[in-house]
């Protein structure tokens, strides 16, 4: 098993350096594992190249099925250890920068009370990453908004609100309601976040025919946040980011008002482990929590 579990390690770090580093083995004995593994089923897995590890063409046909060897002798262990009296188990969990802030750590705390023995991997990225991540099977379980969720099982949990940012001083910061054509005319540029939102953002526009020029596209909440504080443009952001914000900004809900609805999604459920599936049960027991 040891063998598969250094495959896999591989897999997620990208390097037989980092494998043998995690796993506390030798980069030697992850290798024997890896060549081992090549000589049993007589197929290349792996190839190497100065960027790092990857699988072949052969190995990408192999890597889910040693996937669920692995799934099931980790369950295997947990329902050995639930006998007894234990429960174990690691949930991996992909999120983007928001969710894991202020969603993640009363999900797990609350989880965690009632299952001590469970931990916890988390991958933060955009949710093109995220997405990439559960069809790997890097991460159990990843929070999405549609249409990154195609292809996949899904829990929807909530409706989320966008709203549009403006620097404290900004004369549209005294307004309780902002049109997106008034945005339009005010700003000369937009900043848009390319964690799914700017789609949002952009049908909103294009729903009443107008079309704007897009000056910067930025992946991080905060530096979208610390530009629109310097008078550098508008952008539209997660309700949920301007929580303790720590910018002199203001969120201004918007007509047409701006939503987007998050889901848990995986792949098929019969091949979460257990404790993966004790979490999405509990994240769905919380949902109406969530804010």
């Amino acid at each position: 098993m040891h063998r598969l579990l250094a495959l896999q390690k591989i897999i997620t770090t990208g390097s037989f350096t980092k494998a043998a580093k995690e796993l506390g083995y030798t980069q030697s004995s992850i290798s024997q594992a890896i060549a081992s593994l090549e000589t049993e089923f007589n197929v290349k897995i792996l190839k190497r190249s100065r960027t790092g590890a990857s699988l072949t063409p052969a190995g990408q046909k192999l890597y889910p099925h040693f996937q669920n060897i692995l799934r099931q002798y980790t369950d295997t262990k947990v329902i050995a250890d639930q006998i007894n009296g234990l429960e174990t188990g690691i949930v991996k969990i992909g999120a983007i920068n928001s969710l894991s802030r202020y969603w993640l750590p009363g999900l797990i705390r609350g989880f965690e009370r009632l299952h001590p023995n469970i931990h916890f991997t988390l991958y933060q990225g955009d949710y093109d990453e995220i997405r990439e991540d559960i069809r790997s099977g890097k991460v159990d379980l990843g929070f999405l908004k549609p249409p990154y969720t195609n292809g996949f099982k899904t829990s929807p949990l909530k409706i989320e609100q966008l709203l549009a940012i403006v620097p404290a001083n900004h004369p549209l910061a005294k307004a309780n309601n902002v049109s997106m054509t008034e945005i339009y005319k005010t700003f000369d540029n937009i900043i848009l976040i390319p964690e799914g939102s700017h789609s949002s953002v952009l049908e909103a526009f294009n729903c009443l025919d107008i079309y704007p020029a897009i000056r910067d596209k930025i992946q991080d909440d905060y530096t979208v946040m610390a530009m629109v504080e310097a008078g550098l443009g508008v952008s539209f952001i997660s309700e949920l980011m301007l929580t303790n914000c720590p910018f002199a900004i203001k969120g201004i809900p918007t007509t047409p008002a701006l939503n987007h609805s998050i889901s848990l999604a995986y792949q098929d459920p019969a091949n979460l482990s257990i404790a993966s599936k004790r979490f999405l049960e509990y994240v769905e027991s919380q949902k109406a929590d969530l804010s």
